[in-house]
């Protein structure tokens, strides 16, 4: 019987990439093997939270990638490319919450020159803020009160707190 080997040429390779990768099976029966996969593994990301947070944590690392080759002048406003120093704090905040299971909804270059992540739940938004100036800014807002501001530092009890901020406000 053949076996199915898919080559993985790199971690960032989603499981539905990889089925997609598979060799087109010359058989009914081969077939048949490989949609009933195929179905086990779609039903895996619909049903597994690790899973769909993985597959947002490479999205949002594909993100950031892409937004560390910026050039200065992005949006034609003046705005400075994020610099690999903020690229760097924003990807080491993207691996802390990737293993507390709790993602922000995006990763956007700043126009202040940085990068943001975006938290977001019904009308609670949240960003934290990691600006090439060596601000870090935690804003929290709603529909229905006042922003709610902080200037933070980049050192890891800060970046804690702010993640326990935006967790309180995101869940309120």
């Amino acid at each position: 019987m053949p076996t199915l080997e898919v080559p993985i040429e790199h971690e960032e390779m989603s499981a539905f990439e990889a089925v997609g990768r598979l060799a087109e099976p010359s058989s009914d029966e081969s077939r048949s093997r490989l949609e009933l996969f195929d179905g086990f593994i779609q039903q895996a990301f619909r049903t597994s939270e690790f899973l769909q947070i993985q597959s947002r944590y490479i999205q949002l690392r594909g993100s950031l990638t892409a937004y560390s080759t910026l050039s200065d002048n992005w949006n034609s406003y003046g705005a400075e490319h994020p610099s690999p120093h903020t690229v760097e704090l924003t990807l080491r905040l993207l691996n802390t919450l990737r293993h507390e299971l709790f993602l922000p909804v995006r990763v956007i270059p700043s126009a202040e020159g940085g990068v943001a992540a975006y938290f977001k739940a019904d009308d609670r938004v949240s960003y934290l803020e990691y600006r090439n100036s060596g601000e870090v800014i935690l804003a929290m807002y709603d529909q229905d009160s006042e922003p709610d501001i902080r200037e933070l530092t980049e050192n890891d009890a800060d970046e804690s707190r702010a993640i326990a901020l935006i967790r309180e406000h995101i869940r309120a």
